[in-house]
């Protein structure tokens, strides 16, 4: 009985040998695993899975001991024998074997490359990157945890349906997927016992390759010796049939080019966090960066905000993380997303073209990446406007850039209806003949924003907010845009006419004044606050009805507006609700507000994701003044505007847009229109456009009803419209 019990505790004491080497591969593969997923340094090295570690007899450590005779661990296989036994050693779930098949089971009907979510982070397109792109979404310390997990079961807002149930055998294999570190899994390689043991020669390495497409695979390039760099590129470049058998091995092109490059995967991930507000037609695509659907046009204006390998003074990575960034975060502090974007620009912010095999990596070719020949260029037609002129850096200065936006207008004027009637007139305009000057130092905080040709607005911006703040604060003096409804600067659309033909707000609504702002992102949600003191509005007499485009205070006879902005974001939709306060003198006072919600192209939708939409309204009641003998009934009154607008986008540089409003002025009976003091300033506006757009250069037609609810004026009018911004 005593022998029995110790042999049986010599078994226990072997197996528990056996399986620490195991144990402890499992976790490393986690750790490394990690690491390459935020993009913290190159993976190390270590065995590959399915071996031992070196102390433990792998072939790869000179003198290591023979697993003696009758042994229980694993056979290892060796160059010159490779044992096909060793294949039935019982492992966990990985991604090739265990992991995809459920994803593209579950999801791919929607992320495929031609799917609904065929533009989103996530794409399962059959081949190596599919990885890379799960690893994204997947965290190897918290399996349960994984945005991946949690949108498949509905635990958080996902575009789609619900595809995986947490009960489902499914949704555990794939946690303990993810429990053991993610693992890529091996590639089926058929020709593992063919050949003899080859000589020493790079053209000897292609079998070895092609039996592992785990991310340590390169490590077992060379068997014998660790291989030089150089041998390496050639053997990937060799007529190999079983490297490109390997469909789900990542590491391919690391072995090739292990340079993080623009296209496909910064590209990707630009389009899919930014494209929402900087395309072409989004709510920033007239800033100096603007995301587009084709890589170079899009590379040229990234770079225009990149240091190539300096991470910490390129603006592109300072926006994104939320630096006096209008949006706020777009990636938080430790994503994944960030480390990848921090990691191409310190590599040298390369452009989508491999380099030649033979030639070795320079750190100046980013430059010429940035102007590839003229055969290699896409139709320029896909491209957002240039990014302005970069000045330089200068003391106290920091770093100055300049932009510039001009058009010039021709007009069909002073008719009814159609644009041919006689008495009609001609005419030659220019509305926007602006120069600013930008300071935007990732050095300090400080910000400068300055119109420069008729000091139309500008302002001084510090950021108060540090690193681990939970919320983006900033604030701005001097001459303000005040933030006031969805777009403060040049479009307002109340009453349904835009920039300077609008009338109702001042077309460029800035005064003297401070503001702040509070920005904080809620996982999809972005939320804003905006606060601010101006020099306000005055009535130029008691019983005189106030118009908003011009009568302000004179500066020595200030009076203060208060006001505020709350705004929402999730996705292509946001929420506006404007609000603003001023005592207007003869005891009368003004409360401003207005609504406004817009929806910007969904992106992955059809149909949908060709139109964008916005829409709002406005109301300024004037009131009080009873104790002067000014007000009350009969005596205050309100005005209002609307405005619905629809965009239609058959491209990227194309859209046709159709838009209308209500305008009406002291109303004092109902709310939106007094049908009982009608005058000729009250009235609706509708248009119809098209606009096309070429880098910096944009030419539109447009045609303008302007609708008289009494007393009609002939005052349509046509503009055909050439701007050019810079």
């Amino acid at each position: 009985m005593r022998l029995v019990d110790l042999g049986s505790l010599g078994m226990c004491v072997l197996l528990f040998a056996t399986a620490t080497p195991a144990r402890a591969q499992t976790q490393e593969e986690k750790r490394r695993q990690l690491q390459e997923r935020l993009g913290i340094q190159r993976p190390p090295t270590p065995a590959p899975s399915g071996q031992g570690s070196a102390d433990a007899g792998s072939p790869e450590s000179p003198g290591a001991p023979t697993a003696p005779t009758g042994a229980t661990t694993p056979p290892v296989a060796t160059p010159s024998a490779p044992r096909p036994g060793a294949a039935a050693r019982p492992r966990g779930p990985t991604f090739a074997d265990d992991a995809r098949p459920i994803l593209a089971a579950r999801c791919g009907s929607c992320h495929r490359p031609e799917g609904m979510a065929g533009k989103t982070r996530w794409v399962l397109r059959g081949d190596g990157s599919d990885l890379e792109s799960t690893l994204r979404f997947v965290k190897v310390d918290a399996a349960a945890q994984s945005p991946l997990l949690k949108k498949g079961t509905g635990a958080t807002l996902h575009g789609g349906k619900k595809s995986l149930a947490a009960e489902s055998p499914e949704y555990a294999t794939l946690v303990k997927w993810i429990d053991a570190g993610a693992p890529a899994g091996r590639a089926v390689a058929v020709a593992v016992e063919a050949p003899p043991p080859p000589a020493p020669s790079a053209s000897a390495r292609p079998s070895t390759v092609a039996t592992s497409s785990e991310p340590s695979a390169p490590a077992r390039v060379a068997e014998a010796s660790p291989p030089p760099p150089t041998p390496v590129a050639q053997a990937v470049d060799a007529p190999a049939a079983p490297v490109a058998q390997a469909v789900d091995a990542p590491a391919a092109p690391a072995v090739s080019d292990d340079t993080l490059r623009f296209a496909p995967r910064i590209h990707e991930q630009l389009l899919a966090g930014c494209a929402g507000c900087h395309a072409a037609d989004g709510f920033a695509g007239s800033t100096r960066y603007v995301a587009g659907s084709e890589p170079e046009p899009h590379l040229r204006t990234v770079l225009a905000l990149v240091t190539p390998g300096s991470v910490a003074t390129s603006l592109l990575y300072q926006r994104a993380r939320g630096d006096a960034h209008q949006g706020g975060a777009v990636w938080e502090q430790g994503s994944a997303e960030l480390a990848l974007l921090a990691r191409w620009i310190d590599g040298g912010a390369h452009g989508a073209a491999k380099p030649a095999v033979a030639t070795a990596p320079s750190p100046a070719p980013a430059v010429a990446v940035a102007a590839p020949p003229p055969a290699e260029r896409p139709a320029a037609s896909s491209g957002g406007p240039p990014p302005g002129v970069q000045l330089g850096t200068f003391p106290v200065l920091g770093s100055l850039t300049l932009n510039g936006r001009f058009d010039l207008n021709y007009e069909r004027l002073g008719y009814n209806d159609q644009p041919f009637q006689g008495g009609a007139s001609n005419a030659l305009r220019s509305y926007h003949h602006f120069l600013f000057l930008t300071r935007q130092s990732t050095s300090d905080p400080v910000t400068l924003t300055l119109e420069m040709l008729s000091l139309q607005f500008w302002e001084v911006g510090y950021r108060v907010s540090g690193e681990d703040w939970p919320v983006k604060v900033s604030a701005k003096a001097g001459k303000v845009l005040v933030p006031f409804g969805a777009e403060p600067l040049f479009h307002h659309s109340y009453g349904g006419l835009a920039g300077f033909d609008q009338k109702v707000l001042p077309p460029v609504f800035a005064r003297e004044g401070v503001t702040a702002n509070v920005q904080r992102r809620e996982g999809p949600f972005l939320l804003s606050a905006d606060v601010y003191v101006i020099a306000g509005y005055q009535l130029r007499r008691a019983d005189s009805v106030l118009n908003l485009q011009s009568d302000f205070a004179p500066l020595e006879q200030t009076r203060l507006g208060l006001g505020t902005r709350l705004g929402g974001s999730w996705g292509p939709l946001s929420l506006w609700y404007s609000a603003y306060y001023n005592s207007l003198g003869f005891g009368r006072r003004l409360f401003l507000q207005s609504l406004d919600v817009a929806s910007w192209r969904p992106r992955g939708l059809p149909v949908l994701e060709r139109f964008s939409l916005a829409a709002g309204f406005l109301r300024a009641d004037v009131s009080g003044g009873e104790a002067e003998g000014y007000g009350g009934p009969g005596a205050d009154y309100y005005h209002f505007a609307s405005y619905f607008q629809l965009r239609f986008h058959p491209t990227d540089w194309l859209y046709l847009q159709y838009r209308q409003g209500l305008r009406t002025f002291g109303n004092q009976r109902g709310q939106i229109l007094d049908s009982t003091a009608l005058t000729r300033e009250d009235a609706s506006a509708h248009n119809v456009g098209a606009v096309a757009r070429w880098k910096g250069l944009s030419v539109g037609l447009f045609q303008f009803w302007n609708l008289e609810k009494v007393d009609e004026v002939a005052d349509d009018f046509t503009r055909l419209v050439v701007a050019y911004e810079f």
